[in-house]
């Protein structure tokens, strides 16, 4: 976890390497400070930051999650100085810090996650999941009931 000091660091963009300006979101319970480049208007987000932001929407489910040794990412984080890798969320691209779990999202990627999220596409699979486990329930239920009436009718 990172110290207040470290947090309260100005950080640079790693695309343009101009000194960031931090920015309050508001969200339920603590709002999250976020770090803006004023010349690309990209946005860095510290670990567990971007799920906060997104609130109740479901990221998790639509990231790759093949992080590798094989980085793609020209970017190096602007948090710890490691190097990034990508990640896709549909088609936005996500730059993640391999260290310490920051992500960073150029302009326009964070409103596309918002809309891909607010279209239903994380939501699909856990969607078919509960529907699969309720029909599961139900067949299990009517046997047991079905076997119930059976014993009761001899």
């Amino acid at each position: 976890m990172q110290s207040k000091k470290e947090k309260d660091k100005t950080l640079q963009c790693p695309r343009c390497w101009v000194a960031m300006e931090k920015e309050e979101v508001e969200v339920r319970g603590p709002n999250v400070i976020i770090d803006v480049c004023p010349k690309c208007q990209g946005v860095w987000f510290d670990n567990n930051e971007l799920k906060k932001v997104l609130g109740d929407r479901k990221l998790a489910n639509f990231l790759t999650k093949h992080i590798g040794t094989q980085s793609k990412s020209k970017l190096v984080c602007p948090r710890c100085g490691w190097l990034m890798d990508l990640e896709y969320a549909e088609e936005v691209e996500i730059d993640v810090c391999l260290n310490c779990n920051g992500a960073w999202l150029d302009l326009g990627e964070l409103e596309s996650l918002k809309e891909k999220s607010d279209a239903g596409y994380t939501g699909d699979k856990e969607a078919k999941a509960v529907e699969e486990w309720e029909e599961m329930m139900a067949k299990r239920r009517r046997k047991g009931l079905n076997s119930l009436f059976g014993r009761l009718m001899r």
